[in-house]
């Protein structure tokens, strides 16, 4: 009877520390997010998937549901995705301009800027 205790026990301590060195990254996640105003398109929808691999985060950008970026026949490209003092700097291009987010992660809500002109906000949706 006490050897059972003893492993049970021992069980569960180690399962509550492999749970605590688990830490989620509240930085992945997919996001559906709009650029807003953005010259001679509008209202850009796009989805957001931000991965890690290792410490190297990734990202991917689709066009989202009526973006106007769909019918030009444009796709984003991903150039680098770093994270710094808090934000995500997102790097790449699309119909040859080279253009980066600066975006903020609060709990499930996305918001900040592409280029520094155009405001951005969405939600996590997975």
């Amino acid at each position: 009877m006490k050897k059972i205790l003893i492993i049970l026990i021992t069980t569960t301590l180690v399962s509550c520390a492999v749970q605590k060195k688990t830490a989620i990254d509240s930085y992945i996640g997919v996001y559906d997010i709009i650029a807003y105003d953005v010259t001679q398109v509008g209202d850009v929808p796009l989805r957001l998937t931000i991965t890690k691999n290792n410490s190297t985060y990734n990202s991917l950008f689709e066009n989202g549901v009526d973006s106007p970026l769909t019918d030009l026949g444009l796709e984003w490209e991903v150039d680098s995705t770093t994270v710094e003092d808090g934000v995500i700097r997102i790097d790449g291009f699309v119909a040859s301009y080279d253009l980066y987010f600066e975006l903020n992660i609060d709990g499930n809500d996305i918001s900040g800027s592409l280029a520094g002109m155009f405001d951005v906000e969405g939600v996590r949706v997975e």
